[in-house]
């Protein structure tokens, strides 16, 4: 069970940053990413993914990129990394299972503006994603409160739950996700467990490490806000809700093609959800997707239904509640 404690109480182990860090050169030594194969180390500055911690600078081979459609984690800003190596490249030939080639690194940073106690920091996480001959790995680094450094959690770290804080507001929790809860998300689809680099989901940036055919599938819907919500549940819900196999929820699409099938006066079946229509025309209130995913994260919610998606997100997405409303209410 997460546990909460205080922000500083639970930072206070990576108070000091690592002797001898300049902020403004790429660390010295190995790089972890050069050779997957090797101990994760401790310390984030010796994986080689940034160059400069302080700045979130990519390290020499480190691309930076955006899924057009991003998922919603609580209102914080995310830092995305990949790594390949050198003349490697990502196989697109099979559409709904990319291949990765070993060597692979994926790193997202998780971050809040203005958190008292954090000294103007801002990050808070980064979660690896990693491919060796084996197969595939997590991780986690837990930055100080100098914003300097990123300890790494031990094995089969447990979820724990962060107290935050804006200086004079409320405070408001954030959690940090078990070992467990990373796999549970990301091994929900068939195929390799990376999420948004696919072609429902294909940022810009990584155009040139692709081979094979890499179209993006097309997200329009018959309205504007049919349109808003198409993209939105891409980058939220598919990766669970894609009409195939690996869970419970996943022969229920929410991709384009399906939405409006699945969906629209459409009774719910899961375990995973209480009694009800999916989308009843007009009334987003009377509707179980908008409850799951909105109006389940409200303060004192009473209801039947769980959470969607279930982990990683602490506070109500406004965006999800007015998305959603604007298209259940213009059926």
């Amino acid at each position: 069970m997460a546990r909460a404690f205080a922000l500083l109480c639970t930072l206070a182990l990576l108070a000091a940053p690592l002797a001898g860090c300049d902020d403004d050169a790429e660390p010295a030594g190995p790089r972890w990413i050069d050779d997957v194969e090797a101990p994760l180390p401790d310390w984030l500055s010796e994986t080689g993914l940034y160059g400069r911690m302080a700045t979130f600078t990519p390290g020499d081979g480190v691309r930076a990129y955006q899924p057009p459609h991003p998922l919603w984690s609580s209102g914080t800003q995310k830092d995305r990394l990949l790594f390949l190596p050198a003349g490697a490249t990502i196989a697109t030939d099979d559409p709904w299972a990319w291949d990765f080639p070993v060597g692979t690194v994926l790193a997202k940073t998780f971050a809040y503006s203005d958190i008292e106690g954090r000294q103007g920091a801002v990050a808070m996480e980064t979660r690896l994603l990693y491919r060796r001959a084996g197969g595939w790995g997590y991780a986690q680094y837990h930055w100080n409160v100098e914003g300097t450094e990123a300890r790494r959690r031990d094995a089969d770290w447990p979820e724990e739950v962060l107290e935050l804080h804006y200086a004079g507001d409320l405070a408001f929790p954030y959690t940090l996700p078990g070992e467990i809860d990373c796999k549970s998300c990301h091994e929900a689809r068939e195929g390799p467990p990376v999420l948004g680099i696919s072609n429902r989901n294909l940022p810009e940036e990584l155009g040139n490490v692709l081979t094979g055919p890499a179209q993006a599938l097309p997200a329009e819907g018959r309205t504007p806000e049919e349109t808003a919500a198409m993209q939105y549940l891409l980058g939220n819900c598919v990766h669970c809700h894609h009409g195939g196999e690996g869970n419970d929820n996943a022969t229920y699409s929410l991709l384009p093609a399906d939405l409006v099938a699945h969906t629209v006066n459409q009774p719910t079946e899961s375990s995973a959800s209480g009694d009800g229509i999916r989308v009843v025309p007009g009334d987003a209130e009377g509707s179980a997707l908008f409850e799951a995913v909105v109006r389940t994260r409200e303060p004192g919610y009473r209801g039947q239904f769980k959470p969607m998606p279930p982990l990683g997100i602490d506070q109500v997405d406004p965006e999800a509640a007015r998305i959603l409303r604007a298209w259940i209410e213009s059926l």
